[in-house]
């Protein structure tokens, strides 16, 4: 899903449709802990030319930032959530369980002793789901 998710970055999708938006599970897919990185492997510095592929209009962190929003799906680390909200912005995170695969309780409980302000943990549950999906 990352790799996917980094083919449609690079191809120049949401150059072209700047307002679409793309929901991801499992705390980002990896994504939020390499925006520095994947940033670094696309700077035309790295390159004797211009990076391969579509050039881009903005930084692929950008896009992460900009483009993506991630739910808490089937991880359950708070510091996965930790790095996830340093990389986004709490207001990218939405909750989800992953049933079958991991128990709703399980994800309350991680949600319930994660280390979160109310009104953050609030946005998580619902606020954001509420606001990005216009329930």
């Amino acid at each position: 899903t990352a790799a996917h998710t980094l083919r449609v970055i690079a191809g120049g999708v949401f150059d072209a449709f700047p307002r679409a938006t793309l929901m991801l599970g499992h705390l980002g897919e990896s994504l939020p802990y390499q925006l520095h990185r994947l940033d670094e492997g696309w700077e035309p510095s790295r390159w004797n030319a211009e990076p391969p592929g579509k050039k881009l209009n903005k930084r692929f962190s950008q896009y992460v930032k900009d483009n993506i929003v991630i739910t808490t799906s089937g991880n359950h680390s708070h510091a996965a959530l930790t790095c996830a909200i340093a990389a986004l912005g709490v207001d990218r995170i939405l909750f989800a369980a992953d049933f079958p695969f991991v128990a709703l309780d399980e994800m309350v409980e991680f949600m319930e002793t994660a280390p979160l302000t109310d009104g953050d943990r609030t946005s998580i549950y619902s606020g954001n789901a509420e606001r990005l999906l216009r329930m």
